[in-house]
């Protein structure tokens, strides 16, 4: 697997830096005020990277939220690395930088997940005291027979080229996602959603769910499933009519950066 070095970048907080858009790197934003303490776990999608998440990341920033934002391993550099990886590296470095922030004394860490994100938040929500979660375009029923069909698949091709929906190319390309898959890494993504869909019942902190009504990778009623069967007493979902699976770049995205920061305020 090919390996690259990532600098660590200066922090940029309240435009006191020119702020980077369109580049795969993590990103650390140490937060000011009276929400310094808590920290957003920014978790990507499946072939995604951190720069899906950069808006978002500033946002909360502004609002003086400590932001890291976590590059999940295969990710960010070429589908040739992401096969060599799967299920249980993507889950670990979840873990790992969870328990990273925990040791340098972050006792409120929420995930905020998108996608493939939104499951592994699920998920450390499931094994980890957190005081609540962000779900963003969580997929629980998929749009794509690919993915569906990745199992036998893999044994006759090893990538996958990836739809690119008309009318979403800004989305698209701010995401930096990889334009294909590899097909076991698809396989290893299905393991990744009925472990999540069967233990849903698990989540029992403040629940965000944010889905878009024209997403057609996760399609629209996988946000109503992970609603009826979380355990959570406090939780919302707020569907944006406006916006595709790329919900964080999207035309609704203020508004969902909003309907975000407003929930992580009631939290603290």
């Amino acid at each position: 697997m090919q390996s690259i070095v990532l600098q660590a970048e200066p922090p940029v907080h309240n435009g006191l830096m020119e702020r980077k858009f369109s580049t795969p790197e993590p990103f650390f934003l140490p937060g000011a005020g009276p929400n310094k303490d808590t920290v957003a776990l920014l978790i990507h999608g499946f072939t995604g990277s951190p720069s899906e998440f950069r808006r978002l990341g500033y946002y909360l920033n502004d609002l003086g939220y400590t932001v890291k934002a976590i590059l999940l391993p295969g990710h960010g550099t070429t589908p040739e690395d992401m096969i060599h990886t799967g299920f249980g590296d993507w889950c670990n470095c979840v873990k790992e930088e969870f328990a990273g922030l925990r040791a340098a004394g972050h006792e409120r860490v929420i995930p905020i997940g998108h996608s493939m994100g939104g499951l592994l938040s699920l998920k450390l929500a499931m094994e980890e005291q957190v005081p609540g979660v962000v779900s963003l375009a969580t997929p629980i029923h998929l749009g794509t027979r690919k993915a569906i069909f990745a199992f036998p698949l893999q044994f006759f091709v090893k990538y996958i080229s990836k739809r690119r929906p008309a009318g979403f190319e800004q989305a698209v390309n701010e995401s930096l996602a990889y334009d294909k898959a590899p097909v076991p890494c698809l396989v290893h993504f299905r393991k990744l959603l009925f472990y999540v869909k069967r233990k849903l019942h698990q989540v029992k902190v403040p629940l965000f769910i944010g889905q878009g009504e024209l997403d057609r990778t996760s399609l629209p009623h996988s946000a109503p499933f992970i609603y009826r069967s979380v355990s959570s007493d406090k939780k919302e979902m707020k569907v944006y009519p406006n916006s595709s699976h790329g919900i964080l770049l999207d035309s609704d995205r203020d508004q969902v950066f909003e309907d975000i920061g407003l929930f992580l305020a009631r939290l603290t």
